[in-house]
């Protein structure tokens, strides 16, 4: 449904050449590219840099879903003094466009009323073709989450191919990786002082080519290359770990041949101080899609967060099958208490407010403020699996206090709701008797997220996730803390499928599980081999991170078997199943499956 906006054009960042001009600019420093329609809120990345870069005095204009057949949306708009910002938009764009079995999604969440074709199936290769078209003297800086999960050599599910580093391909001039407040900045400041593309080399934070003036690093690792890879796929494990022992702010630069050329990744950039965590999020953002996208309907990725709060960033859970390791680092940035608290008594001011915080939380919704008590980020890929690090305080003291700020302003009648919809990670939840009494009580919408993934253990531990039995304790305590609260309350469980490791048998171990409770899960996600995580590398080179060989789901038939004995419940699937568990022999649980199917059958008609 379309509302009213509260905010003129002006509010926004100028996202056309009449913007521009409106503003007495000649020119923009800067002209940020994007995959996504362009939604000037928080959660999105293409709006955090834009607003980042204007707080720093910079000139920064959005061209959003830009036609790409042609030139003319980036000549329309003129050419930037300083460089082009590319970025896919929001998430990877194989995963916006594609299932994990390769179909065609029939939306896009990011685009205007969820259309699809607004966008090229390669955006940043297109946009950065288009770009230099447009304009040859002008810098191309490519970022954004696709950018910095492909800074390396990778592997792309759609094609079912490994590809060479999305900066090679893209001929753009450096690649930003990781949260990329600090390095954009840094590229500005330097380009803007007159400085050349090859003395960009060595910012924390990017990927740049090695040529003649721009040597590679002092000290430096090399890493497996393309065409290496390309002939033993298991060199693909070896890389990944290698990569992984250096991606940390202190660790060590690594350099990998593409075949066509070099190329040289930073270290990641430090994570943001609390204050520069407090100023990001304090910096003047709409929380509305930009009045051109307005006009064929609302962008539907806004709706679920348009009133969220974000608390910090990064997770040190370290699952095998995520890249947040690579992309927003483990180390924990949090925002202060009072200005978190500040933002929402912002939000409760407006007047398309209805008195509810949809969530508050981060990629981890409870690890805010925790924190290594070393204060230096090593090399270990989880701080909590398969053991909880020494070092780690995991302390819930200033969640707890944070959430008891809340609730404050809740009594004060500034709001009705204030909500934790992202993640909860069980295994430290259970540490806290009053977290976990205060979230039931007074956090939880009436479902809660919570991610098992599996049942089977030897499947959790290529995950890099904790035993079941951790998770059923955490559901008891859940259930218990609801009962004493008077609320009739549920958790969500996801869980995944065909995993790298995942056996069949490890599935049916799952699927009489679920049975034996009557539990039918809803959300259920099919493995997505995603750039730069170490499952992807165990999909890809067939081995476990010891160098194991390894069972993994391959193929539309066999993932579609896995998927299908998690959502057993489905008719649709009854076929395959049978199939399956007769050829097995497990005749009780087929019938019990037999029955489930049969009620939601009924349930239809």
């Amino acid at each position: 449904m379309k509302t009213k906006s509260l905010y003129k054009r002006e509010d926004f960042l100028p996202a056309s050449r009449q913007d521009i001009e409106a503003r007495g600019w000649d020119e923009p420093d800067i002209i940020i590219v994007t995959g996504d329609a362009y939604v000037d809120h928080p959660a999105f990345g293409a709006a955090v840099i834009g607003r980042w870069l204007e707080s720093f005095g910079f000139k920064v204009a959005v061209l959003s879903q830009p036609g790409w057949k042609s030139a003319e949306d980036f000549k329309a708009i003129g050419s930037p003094r300083l460089f082009w910002a590319v970025t896919s938009g929001s998430i990877d764009s194989r995963l916006n466009s594609y299932t994990s079995f390769g179909h065609k999604r029939k939306n896009d969440v990011y685009s205007p009323a969820g259309k699809i074709g607004r966008r090229p199936e390669k955006p940043v290769l297109t946009y950065c073709a288009r770009a230099r078209e447009a304009c040859k003297d002008a810098a191309i800086v490519i970022g954004g989450l696709e950018a910095s999960l492909r800074r390396l050599t990778h592997y792309d599910y759609v094609e079912d191919k490994i590809k060479k580093s999305i900066l090679t391909d893209s001929k753009a001039d450096i690649l930003v990786h990781g949260m990329g407040e600090l390095a954009v900045c840094e590229i500005a400041e330097k380009l803007s002082a007159g400085c050349t593309i090859d003395q960009l080399a060595g910012i924390p934070g990017t990927a740049y080519n090695l040529r003649k003036n721009s040597p590679a690093p002092e000290k430096f690792f090399e890493l497996p290359s393309c065409r290496q890879i390309l002939s033993d796929n298991k060199l693909f494990m070896q890389a990944h770990l290698e990569y992984q022992k250096r991606c940390f702010p202190e660790g060590e630069a690594v350099v990998q041949d593409q075949g066509a050329g070099r190329i040289a990744v930073m270290p990641p950039s430090r994570p943001l101080s609390e204050a520069e965590m407090d100023r990001l999020y304090s910096l003047p953002f709409t929380r509305e899609t930009h009045p051109d996208c307005r006009k064929e309907g609302e962008v539907p990725a806004l709706e679920s967060v348009k009133f969220s709060i974000t608390t910090h960033r990064g997770c040190f859970g370290g699952c095998s099958f995520c890249s947040i390791y690579f992309h927003q680092g483990k180390e924990i940035s949090s925002r202060s208490e009072g200005n978190i608290i500040k933002e929402l008594e912002k939000l409760s001011k407006r007047k398309d407010f209805k008195g509810t915080i949809q969530d508050i939380g981060g990629p981890t919704a409870n690890m805010y403020a925790m924190k290594c008590r070393k204060q230096k980020i090593c090399s270990r890929q989880s701080c909590i699996y398969p053991n909880i690090c020494k070092h780690l305080d995991c302390s819930c003291e200033k969640l707890i206090s944070l959430m008891k700020s809340v609730l404050r302003w809740k009594k004060a009648g500034r709001g009705r709701n204030a909500f934790v919809a992202s993640g909860v990670r069980y295994d430290l939840a259970v540490k806290s008797d009053e977290y976990m009494r205060i979230l039931c009580k007074e956090f939880v919408g009436g479902h809660l997220k919570v991610a098992p993934e599996h049942f089977s253990n030897n499947t959790l531990k290529y995950m890099g996730k904790p035993r079941f039995g951790l998770f059923e304790k955490f559901e008891n305590k859940f259930n218990e803390e609801s009962r004493k609260a008077g609320k009739e309350q549920y958790l969500v469980p996801y869980f995944i499928s065909s995993h790298p490791g995942c056996t069949n048998e490890d599935a049916e171990k799952l699927t009489e599980h679920l049975v034996s409770k009557n539990i039918m899960p809803r959300q259920v996600q099919d493995f997505t081999p995603s750039p730069l995580s170490l499952s992807t590398a165990m999909f890809v080179s067939g081995i476990d991170k010891n160098c194991n060989k390894i069972f993994t789901a391959k193929g539309s038939s066999a993932k579609k078997l896995q998927f299908a004995l998690l959502r057993y419940y489905e008719p649709k699937h009854f076929g395959i199943i049978s199939k399956h568990l007769s050829r097995k022999r497990k005749f009780r649980l087929l019938e019990q499956i037999r029955k489930k199917a049969d009620y939601q059958k009924k349930r239809k008609r």
